[in-house]
């Protein structure tokens, strides 16, 4: 009965080998046991023996060629036995999917010159080598497509753009094409290893010839909401918002444009994160809040569950507000205060309990 000599798995990680030589041929009488080949694996070269007598009747592999594990290389029979149905299923050199990439450079490298005199080797080109290894399997039909990455300028060139380079640094999806401020003074020069490109009319030409997809504010306070509406009335461009990946998100959460969430910020689950808002370093939002455009939370600051801020409104420094509390806008809320009530509209709070000790004017252009 005809017998499949077959390439072994000889390692956990082996994929292929080369015939590095027969050590019979064709014809050749074999008994079991005895060597055949001679194999070069990643880490050892191996003898690949016979597990039948009889006549080695073909060899499917020639020499210096690679096999896949588990390919038939040789077929051992009687003399006159009928071997045509093992051939038809064997691969003389492997040209199907999983050729070995090694296989491939080696048979482009050593192919046939066009002309019998020209004795310098023939010049690789990688390109051609990819599209043959395509051709064989051995890499897909077309090339993965690179991860798109969004275009952005950062609009403020001051202390506040080093956050939120701080926060792209950590952001595959992001790229930085440089920094707009309206300061003539700043511009040509460079912050945080950036360009100043120039101002808003800048912006504008950029965003026109679609040069950039977005912008990021660095503002904080009025400057912020005037600028970033500004640009949305005048431009079009999109305010882009950035949530730093060592922030941690709750399902659920929706985030406004222009919105930034720093590194170490909580927002809990079913949380609606308004147009313009900062949540800083450090601050934990409970469940089913909702923080109205432009508010600002400051580091260490504490919002229970369904807490409602109106729109901008600054949370201090290490303030709390307990579950359930609506805060009015415009509306200051002292560092290290404990709100435990509802807050009206335009109004500076303090104190543990929280009260009202003056008038708010963050409302003012």
């Amino acid at each position: 009965m005809a017998t499949e000599v077959i390439l072994p798995k000889l390692g956990m990680n082996m994929e292929s080998a080369r015939i590095l030589r027969w050590l019979k041929r064709e014809g050749d009488h074999v008994v079991t046991g005895e060597p055949l080949a001679e194999i070069e694996t990643d880490k050892v070269n191996v003898e690949l023996e016979a597990e039948a007598a009889g006549v080695l009747r073909k060899i499917l592999v020639p020499e210096g060629e690679y096999a896949d594990v588990n390919q038939i290389v040789a077929v051992i029979a009687a003399p006159e036995e009928d071997i045509s149905e093992i051939l038809a299923r064997a691969t003389i050199s492997p040209q199907g999917a999983g050729a070995h990439v090694g296989q491939v450079y080696e048979s482009w490298h050593h192919a046939p010159q066009d002309s019998p005199q020209e004795e310098a080797p023939r010049k690789l080109d990688p390109r051609a080598i990819r599209e043959r290894l395509r051709q064989r399997g051995a890499l897909p039909a077309t090339p993965a497509p690179e991860p798109s990455r969004t275009r952005i300028v950062i609009y403020g060139a001051g202390l506040g753009a080093k956050q939120l380079l701080e926060v792209t640094r950590h952001l595959d999806t992001i790229e930085v094409v440089g920094l707009i401020d309206d300061n003539p003074d700043m511009r040509g020069g460079e912050a945080g290893g950036y360009r100043v490109l120039g101002g808003f009319d800048e912006l504008a030409r950029m965003a026109a010839s679609g040069e950039v997809d977005g912008v990021a504010l660095s503002f904080h306070s009025e400057v912020r909401r005037r600028v970033h509406r500004r640009i949305a009335q005048e431009i079009g461009l999109r305010i882009i918002p950035l949530v730093d990946p060592r922030a941690i998100v709750g399902m659920g959460v929706t985030i406004g444009d222009g919105a930034l969430v720093e590194a170490g910020a909580v927002v809990g689950p079913g949380t609606t994160i308004g147009e313009g808002v900062i949540v800083d370093v450090g601050a934990v939002v409970a469940h089913d809040c909702y923080l109205g455009d432009f508010s600002h939370l400051s580091p260490g600051c504490v919002l229970s569950g369904v807490v409602s801020l109106r729109e901008n409104v600054l949370v201090g420094v290490g303030a709390a507000i307990n579950s359930t509390v609506n805060v009015g806008r415009n509306v200051i809320i002292a560092p290290g205060a404990a709100v435990m009530n509802d807050v009206p509209d335009d109004v500076v709070v303090s104190g543990v309990p929280a009260k009202v000790i003056g008038e708010s004017r963050r409302g003012e252009a």
